[in-house]
């Protein structure tokens, strides 16, 4: 632990928020909430990415940390898109098309998953290990 710098726990926090966010993203779909079969796929492929992070600095970890902040952000457009429905009806109070009940979850997941672009995003600017 002597040698980890900042950017090896920013990647760490990424895959764990990422985690989190893929088991809510689990759940929603189990509750009924429209989740694309990409978004756990690309889910499960940014924690890959964060993981080969944490494992120091190689040539190939410049790119997966690159690739794991816009895996991310396909993550939260497809995920808010999805359940746009679920807030407007929760907002307006009109139910039609969508679950009021799951526009909760679906501000957890635009809460988790934008925290974990964040640290993604700072993570590719920080060095993993001295």
């Amino acid at each position: 632990m002597k040698n980890k710098t900042f950017g090896f726990f920013s990647a760490a926090l990424t895959a764990i928020l990422t985690l989190v966010t893929l088991v809510v993203v689990l759940v929603y779909g189990s509750n009924g909430g429209q989740v694309s079969t990409l978004v756990p796929v690309a889910l499960v492929a940014a924690v890959a990415c964060e993981v080969s992070l944490l494992f120091g600095e190689k040539i190939w970890t410049d790119f997966t940390g690159i690739l794991a902040a816009p895996l991310l952000a396909f993550t939260m457009m497809t995920v808010l898109s999805d359940g746009i429905w679920n807030i407007a009806e929760a907002v307006n109070g009109i139910k039609m098309v969508g679950m009021p009940e799951l526009a909760g979850m679906n501000y957890a997941l635009a809460g988790l998953n934008l925290a974990a672009i964040i640290t993604a995003i700072i993570t590719c600017f920080t060095q993993k290990s001295k």
